[in-house]
């Protein structure tokens, strides 16, 4: 499901909540093998790692002379996750168990 954010909208709309996780240190094989665990349980995985989120003020092109935002780190993926909380922090908790060199720096709740 890697990669699906039209799917990660139809669990949205479904009735499933969605959250966003910042994990550092994960490359290709693992967020390959995130997918392969979260796949069959009917979650949603999406890399949002190239997604720009802007703040209010950006977004409106209004941001004063001292507005600026923290540089976002090369080390950390954005992952878009859609699925009951318990079941996300199920296949999260087994992922990071055979991964110790992850860290899930943040794991957040979107709607």
């Amino acid at each position: 499901m890697l990669g699906a954010s039209i799917g990660l909208l139809q669990f949205g709309l479904g009735g499933l909540f969605g959250r966003q996780a910042q994990v550092l240190g994960a490359g290709t094989d693992d967020l390959t093998a995130l997918a392969d665990l979260a796949g069959p349980k009917d979650l949603g995985v999406d890399d949002w790692s190239g997604i720009r989120l802007m703040c209010s003020d950006c977004s409106h092109g209004r941001p004063d002379d001292a507005h600026d935002h923290e540089p976002t780190s090369n080390d950390a993926v954005q992952l878009g996750l859609a699925g009951s909380e318990a079941d996300l922090r199920s296949c999260l908790d087994s992922w990071l168990a055979d991964r110790p060199h992850l860290t899930l720096a943040e794991l957040t709740f979107l709607w």
